[in-house]
């Protein structure tokens, strides 16, 4: 059982950690830990029917495959098996294995899931001259759900297993797991200019702003601007809905591409030009999937891109965010690159 204590206190104080750098990162890599109670039913033919049930823990490192939903997990389990009597056949095993998960759905939003791997067990048996390795199997399916906590977007997660261990006559058991998984992050790194002094720049008079946008004339395309529109860096006036063309997303995927950074830029230094302006980030996508699945895909997606501006230094308390799903196509979903056009996200002023 000290193993046992020392594997627990490891794992807490790795979740601790990982939780603590939540609040400064971004998720970049669908990977993560977690740790599980589980409950077993034993095999009758166990020890001539006296093993009635098994308790125990496991710790598990899990990754999913890049773009795709395949997976894997690796974990070590200590299962303790009680008898129906005072005294006899107590005994241990530690398990060491990995599984090939499939995930049906978007895992960071909630899912049902689907495993099965090998592994590696010890038998500590009573009496000692029993102990031995043997191989075990299993198969099994399971939900996580979407993120509990803001802190550290804890999930929750429960399974049912088959498990078959050869060790001696070879035993076929159910198994119960119940537990947490945290996200790993990965943090944002943040280039910061060094040696520069700052230094205030008188702006000549020749520079005229005409209509008093922001925007002297030599650069502005749309002059006479009303007195009191928001314009964006060219000098006209922002339309209600300002969608965010090249931030458009993979099949099935909330992670942003790496050339959406230009658009989503610009819209940071707009969204910090007008900090009284109220935006809503509505999310769409094409119409591959239930209708109930693109409506959380959608979701996920707005997040993604709220989560892009709080990292740039826009308050949260500018934007709020919602899913249309498949609702409001902007194109045909029946080719391929129509389908690429309705995944995408747009601004919308709310005053």
């Amino acid at each position: 059982m000290k193993f046992a204590s020392v594997c627990i206190a490891g794992t807490i104080a790795a979740l601790s950690a990982a939780t603590a750098r939540a609040q400064d990162t971004q998720l970049v890599a669908p990977s993560y830990i977690g740790i599980l109670g589980g409950y077993t039913v034993a095999d009758s033919d166990r020890g001539n029917d006296q093993l009635d049930y098994a308790t125990g823990i496991q710790v598990l490192f899990g990754s999913s495959f890049d773009d795709s939903r395949w997976g894997y997990e690796i974990g070590f389990i200590l299962d303790n098996y009680e008898t129906k009597k005072n005294a006899g056949i107590d005994f241990y095993r530690n398990s060491l294995g990995a599984d090939l998960t499939y995930t049906f759905g978007d895992r960071n939003a909630g899912a049902l899931y689907a495993l099965g791997g090998l592994g590696a067990a010890y038998n500590d048996t009573l009496p000692d001259s029993e102990d031995g390795w043997s191989w075990t199997g299993n198969v099994g399916i399971g939900y996580v759900t979407g993120p509990l906590t803001e802190r550290g977007r804890i999930r929750a997660r429960g399974e049912a297993r088959y498990v078959y261990d050869d060790f001696q006559d070879g035993y076929w058991e159910p198994r119960v797991n119940l537990g947490i998984e945290i996200p790993l992050f990965q943090e944002r790194g943040v280039a910061v200019a060094t040696g520069e002094t700052v230094r205030m720049v008188e702006v000549p008079t020749g520079l005229l702003d005409s209509d008093g946008d922001g925007v002297i004339d030599a650069k502005d395309q749309c002059p006479n601007t009303p007195p009191g529109d928001r314009v964006d860096g060219n000098g006209c006036t922002l339309a209600k809905v300002i969608e965010l063309k090249g931030v458009t997303f993979e099949f099935d995927k909330i992670r942003l591409r790496p050339d959406a950074q230009t658009i989503l830029d610009w819209a940071t230094d707009i969204l910090k030009k007008y900090p009284d302006m109220q935006v809503e980030i509505a999310g769409h996508t094409d119409s591959i999937g239930t209708d109930e699945y693109n409506q959380r895909l959608s979701e996920n997606r707005a997040q993604a891109v709220k989560e892009y501006f709080i990292a740039h230094g826009v308050p949260e308390s500018q934007m709020s965010v919602k899913g249309y799903g498949e609702s409001e196509p902007r194109d045909t979903n029946a080719t391929f690159e129509g389908r690429e056009r309705n995944r995408r996200v747009e601004l919308r002023i709310l005053n």
